[in-house]
């Protein structure tokens, strides 16, 4: 069952984004609790409950669709090698991904605004729970809630400090709550500075915070250590400094230290798993089915309205073109690239599921892109067919938005390992064939299918309908595209998709075309095996980070890391310059604007809002290149 927030009063906090209050358009969140976004500490934190609800308050800036909801999985997370925002209008959501917005574009403050509003909501909280009556002399269970929420607050405030390091870079840096009154003129604090604070409190959260698994979407012990794993390799990572140059820290090998620790701890613990069928993690997203054990973290969203911020859009902006009739339009504008397609092997169970090689009509069946409309091509996780019916509005979805999946832990096991011991060790194989092996199928017994002529028949005046049926799975499908001259035989079959779930073999049908005799089978695709698909020991360092940045795009793709990813590995240029190359070499016309407007050194960080630099005087200088 997903889990709302339900905010319920007017009351008011003081905003810190710095100086403007943000009007969240969210009001149901996770949990079957009321929450208050905005309260007083004057005439709150009397008791459990209202510290609580406090606490969900500051869960609560995440889910706007305006934050997870859209702009960082989608917005954010784009143009890369692996996808791109559709069109080139003026629009700011085009801009940003395109790299031609600026400061003025106000989705960046949007953004800015949520991330120090939720910031001000856990100093608020951190400081106001140690003050309580309960917390210093309550009962244990009181005092165990309590703790709780401490740390719960102590994790978001870090969470949210490390995503606007992320984005852009050194940024103003506050830790206790504002008043009225103060003077809100905060100047930029390196970021290395808040990295610091930022593992300490992931540090002491974790000491503060549940081991038990939970049976909603707050982040409990392992959540947040895993989290801290990553906070550790982005802090390790090259980022872009105010001189214009990208660089890493002379201590990166600490921080990578600190991940391996984590990561140790947590995979130790033996809590998470990965679902044996890649397929039906996206599937469960879709239909509200909480699978902690795969989804580490994740941020909720709910849409009992079908109105703006209760939802988010993701299986809406992110999902092939659905027309109406059985299923509400989508409005699908994050497109894939065809070189990430070619990436994929043809007995990569990922393959034909995460690219929508396709549309559906109305009666939702689909119906496949041909010709040249690889620059169509859309996100297939989250597509409308499989969504539970409850979900269905007009534009905003249940789906939630999860943050961190366990495999994304084992390949950040895997390069860490990689990194600290100048190539890949047995740990570092292990964790990277654990995710290939289950990309394959290798640990479930579905398959997707192979189909071919076995008889062409004759007489066909056109090209017949090729049906797959039965077989316990489903979307194989396959077109004849050519026919022998003389004869009118069947000559060339194209599969558009391999299909997924067939546990038996199914019946092939052909029909129309006016001729007879035609027969294609279908039978199993076969499955590679496990020495096909494993790493093997021998590879050196750079080797072996290359095939973790390949695995990271086709296990992790549209999942809004790809970005920050090819950033932090100061890849992300001259990705965008072999993607060019590549999609030329498919058409001369291929949409690619991003070649066109990214400037190195200038386009790894977002520019600071220009809504903010206006009345903070303390922020002195702009970021590199704006």
């Amino acid at each position: 069952m997903n889990l709302k927030i339900k905010s319920s009063r007017n009351l008011l906090i003081a905003g810190f984004s710095l100086f403007t209050l943000l009007p969240l358009h969210s009001c149901k969140k996770i949990l079957d609790a009321e929450a208050y976004s905005s309260f007083t500490s004057d005439n709150f934190f009397a008791d459990v409950n209202e510290a609580n609800m406090a606490t969900l308050g500051v869960y609560e800036v995440m889910s706007a669709v305006d934050v997870y909801g859209w702009n960082l999985p989608m917005v954010f997370d784009t143009d890369t090698d692996i996808g791109q925002i559709s069109g080139d209008t003026g629009d700011a959501w085009r801009l940003i991904p395109h790299y031609k917005a600026m400061p003025e574009t106000n989705v960046y403050y949007t953004v800015w605004s949520a991330f120090y509003t939720g910031i001000n909501r856990a100093n608020t909280v951190i400081e106001n729970i140690q003050q309580m009556d309960q917390f210093k002399s309550g009962s244990q269970d009181q005092k165990a809630q309590l703790n709780r929420f401490l740390g719960e607050a102590k994790f978001l405030r870090g969470f949210y400090y490390s995503e606007l390091i992320r984005l852009w870079g050194d940024v103003p840096f506050k830790i206790s709550s504002s008043k009225a009154g103060d003077n809100l003129t905060v100047g930029l604090t390196d970021r290395y500075e808040i990295y610091g604070q930022v593992i300490k409190d992931m540090q002491e959260a974790a000491e503060l915070l549940p081991a038990a698994m939970p049976t909603n979407e707050r982040i409990n012990k392992w959540a947040c250590k895993a989290m801290l794993a990553r906070v550790a390799l982005f802090a390790g990572g090259y980022s872009l400094n105010a001189e214009g140059t990208m660089k890493r820290p002379d201590k990166y090998k600490e921080y990578y230290s600190l991940a391996q620790q984590q990561i140790n701890e947590v995979i130790g613990a033996s809590v998470y798993k990965l679902n044996p069928d890649y397929i039906q993690v996206f599937k469960n997203q879709c239909m509200h089915k909480l699978e902690f054990t795969e989804n580490i973290f994740e941020v909720a969203f709910a849409n009992p309205s079908g109105t703006r911020g209760n939802g988010s859009w993701i299986g809406f902006w992110n999902a092939p073109t659905t027309a109406k009739g059985v299923f509400q339009p989508t409005n699908p504008r994050y497109i894939v690239m065809r070189p990430f397609y070619d990436l994929f092997q043809d007995n990569d169970q990922r393959k034909d599921f995460v690219v929508a090689k396709y549309n559906i009509n109305a009666a939702g069946a689909r119906t496949y892109l041909t010709g040249n409309n690889e620059a169509n091509w859309a996100v297939g996780k989250w597509s409308r067919e499989y969504q539970s019916n409850d979900a269905l509005e007009a534009s905003f979805t249940y789906i939630n938005h999860v943050v961190m999946r366990y495999s994304d832990l084992l390949l950040m096991r895997a390069e860490v390992e990689n990194e600290l011991n100048g190539g890949p060790n047995e740990i570092a194989i292990d964790a990277i064939n654990q995710v290939r092996r289950r990309a394959y199928g290798l640990d479930n017994m579905n398959y997707g299918l192979s189909l071919t002529i076995v008889n062409g028949g004759a007489g066909y005046t056109a090209n017949p309908i090729v049906t797959v049926s039965g077989g316990g799975g489903n979307f194989a499908a396959a077109r004849i595209t050519a026919r022998n001259t003389g004869t009118n035989s069947l000559k060339t079959l194209v599969v558009d998709n391999v299909g997924q779930g067939y546990t038996a073999v199914p019946s092939v049908s052909i029909t129309g075309g006016a001729g007879s005799g035609a027969v294609v089978t279908a039978a199993f695709l076969p499955k590679a095996t496990t020495a096909q698909i494993a790493v093997k020991p021998g590879l050196n360092q750079a080797a072996f980070l290359d095939l973790i940045i390949d695995e990271r795009a086709k296990e992790l793709c549209f999942e809004g890391m790809r970005r920050a990813d090819l950033i932090r590995w100061n890849k992300l240029s001259s990705a965008i310059a072999e993607t060019n190359t590549k999609v030329k070499a498919i058409r001369a016309n291929y949409p690619y604007p991003a070649f066109d407007n990214f400037v190195p050194g200038k386009h790894e960080l977002y520019p600071f809002p220009q809504n903010e630099t206006d009345v903070n005087k303390a922020i002195t200088r702009q970021n590199p290149g704006f």
